[in-house]
């Protein structure tokens, strides 16, 4: 009898992309597998199943309304009909195991499991864990945690608390060396690289504080910027960038990249947001970072990650209400550009590479499949 696992998560790509990292090791350690992807219909999540030939099941859900009206009726009644749902799917599948990694759209089948007693593990891949892992972890076979200082704040939970760090792609996990990498992108070995990107769709206030700060940055000559500012802002960007800059060579503006690595990789220093799978990534790769975290994302998480890497000395933060223009320079600057004997940038490199787990997704599917076994007759 093969194993039969679902996993289930969505909303943010920070709850995405672990659930398809463990679902590509699943497959490269036991080819005796059934897999199946529980999410929300017609987001995220589902196109980038399809992309990838992952079977799908969609619920028509959506995130707790924040307050009281008439939303908040329709999200029970979305969530009662999910639910019921995810029981039938269940019955006709008969899961081995669940693995749900946050987001509203687990809550479901994380539900149905609990009540067909499935045995289910849930990965939080933030420090402050949010609402739904805050919820089922206290009834998990198994809880996976991708920062240590999430275990204070997850109060209840099974003794099986597993700080395995957040899966990443195998991109991250056997990355190109730097040289090959700047060969790639066609960009020079010998000058310090900073990479600022909000995320492939850019973020605003990251974009306009470095395009006002470009002179003060490169007019030194000793360093070049890749800028990944998302698609719908390419053209704006360079329309108020100095052509100089950009005939230069320097200032290399990007809509996104499909193998973010290879910029990363090319880079000494990351200016971005503080997401999840951001922190993955950079950790795994060992790369120092300046983070400015998203304010709205909820309950602050960006915050709480990206201080949390702070007090491991691998980054520094700073807010979006107090960035400007001086302190973004004058951050960049002191990092990359340091007095003769300075090693603060090289600090950061082996605090980041400490906080690294690249065999993430190995491990977690490793106690999904021991767990799926006890079920597996």
């Amino acid at each position: 009898m093969k194993h039969r696992i679902v996993l289930t998560g969505g909303g943010t790509g920070g709850h995405i992309y672990p659930a398809l990292s463990v679902h590509d090791e699943l497959l490269r350690q036991t080819k005796d597998i059934d897999l199946l992807y529980i999410g929300a219909k017609d987001h995220m999540e589902e196109r980038l199943a399809a992309e990838r030939g992952i079977k799908f099941y969609g619920l028509d859900v959506s995130g707790l309304p924040r307050k009281a009206s008439l939303s908040l009726i329709v999200w029970v009644a979305q969530m009662s009909r999910s639910m019921y749902e995810c029981r039938k799917i269940f019955k006709d599948f008969a899961p081995t195991a669940v693995l749900g990694t946050g987001g509203y759209a687990s809550a479901p089948a994380l539900f149905a499991a609990k009540q067909l007693n499935i045995p289910f593990a849930v990965h939080e891949p933030d420090a402050y864990p949010g609402l739904v892992n805050k919820l089922f972890s206290r009834w998990a076979n198994i809880v996976s945690l991708s920062m240590e200082g999430a275990k204070t704040r997850l109060p209840g939970v099974c003794e099986q608390v597993i700080v395995n760090g957040n899966p990443v792609g195998a991109n991250f996990v056997n990355p190109l060396l730097h040289d090959a990498a700047c060969q790639k992108l066609e960009i020079r070995t010998d000058l310090k690289t900073i990479i600022v990107t909000g995320g492939s769709q850019g973020a605003r206030a990251l974009n306009e504080t470095l395009i006002n700060a470009l002179p003060q940055l490169l007019d030194s000559g000793k360093m070049q910027i890749i800028h990944q500012c998302g698609e719908k802002n390419l053209e704006e960007v360079k329309k108020r960038v100095d052509s100089r800059y950009l005939s230069s060579g320097q200032y290399i503006p990007r809509a996104y990249f499909e193998d973010l690595a290879l910029a990363y990789v090319a880079s000494d220093l990351a200016v971005c947001r503080a997401g999840a799978m951001t922190l993955a990534e950079l950790s795994a790769l060992g790369k120092p970072a300046v983070f400015i975290p998203y304010p709205h994302a909820a309950q602050n998480h960006q915050f709480h990650n990206a201080k949390y890497f702070e007090s491991k000395g691998a980054a520094r933060v700073i807010r979006q209400d107090e960035l400007s223009v001086e302190r973004f320079v004058a951050t960049i600057k002191e990092l990359v550009l340091p007095a003769k004997d300075s090693e603060t940038l090289s600090s950061m490199q082996k605090a980041m590479a400490s906080l690294g787990r690249p065999d993430a997704a190995k491990s977690l599917a490793s106690q999904l499949i021991k767990l799926s076994s006890d079920q597996v007759c």
